[in-house]
């Protein structure tokens, strides 16, 4: 990469930014980390679905971790752990720790529908995730079975109170009651 002189300071110009083709700044990346997931929504996987995609067709966690430190430097600023359901991916507090200490990674957040969240919640937020987001399609649990395939509301009840993290109501940039740290 050419360097510019300027007195004693050698000077390398930046990565270029990330930008949209609408000249936007691209700052924010939700990353699928699998296409599996623990329940059958109806929405998501058609009747009689019996496959997915093999794990080697996955990104190994070095290749990911490569990407995000590639596009860093480039204005990402922020990246949300998606799916499918995410916390099915073996070992993911340790992406979750490798993406959190990338230099520019300002916020790590997680989607998930809670299911597996009880038993993940410390060990991703000691990782560096700070925020998550979690999907209920009801809070009735009749709904729930009939939407997911199976009841599943009770699994999803424990991670929204995890053992190790505290939770306090607090305002989003809008002004509406939000839940943080």
């Amino acid at each position: 990469m050419p360097t510019k002189n300027r007195g004693n300071i050698i000077m390398r110009p930046q990565a270029p930014l990330l930008v949209d083709t609408f000249g936007r700044r691209i700052e924010y990346l939700r990353l699928s980390v699998t296409d599996r997931c623990d329940l059958r929504c109806t929405y998501c996987i058609p009747k009689g679905f019996r496959g997915f995609q093999e794990p080697a067709s996955w990104l190994r966690f070095e290749e990911i971790e490569r990407l995000i430190s590639i596009m860093a430097p480039r204005g990402l600023k922020r990246v949300r752990l998606t799916g499918g359901e995410p916390l099915v991916r073996r070992d993911l507090p340790d992406l979750a720790a490798r993406l959190a200490s990338i230099p520019g990674i300002d916020d790590l957040s997680l989607s998930t529908n809670a299911t597996r969240l009880h038993a993940l919640a410390a060990p991703l937020k000691a990782a560096g995730v700070r925020r998550v987001n979690v999907s209920l399609d009801s809070l009735r649990a009749d709904r729930v079975a009939a939407i997911c395939g199976r009841d599943v509301l009770d699994k999803s009840w424990p991670g929204l109170r995890p053992r190790g993290c505290r939770f306090h109501a607090d305002k989003d940039q809008y002004g509406r009651d939000a839940w943080s740290e």
